[in-house]
């Protein structure tokens, strides 16, 4: 489970070891949009944790699992992944 803080046009994502990556995207109406390309690495004070893909693949269908009942849903946009295909 992470933890989620809006601001905006970003979200903090925070893991169980204090590491925060940042996901931008858009707001909507009961939601955001994120750019998975976004998710790079975690960062604690000056340390800087490189994320693998399969990691990453983790992290958003964890996210997406977890505000799947949520009025406020976090998504994917699946545009970014069909560009790089």
């Amino acid at each position: 489970m992470y933890t989620l803080t809006g601001r905006g046009d970003y979200i903090i994502v925070g893991n169980k070891e204090g590491m925060e990556l940042i996901l931008t995207g858009n707001l909507t109406k009961g939601g955001f949009i994120a750019n998975p390309d976004a998710i790079q690495s975690w960062h604690k004070n000056t340390e800087i944790t490189p994320i693998s893909q399969l990691e990453k693949e983790q992290i958003m269908t964890a996210i997406m699992q977890q505000t799947i009942h949520s009025p406020f849903k976090i998504l994917f946009d699946e545009t970014f992944f069909h560009e790089k295909s």
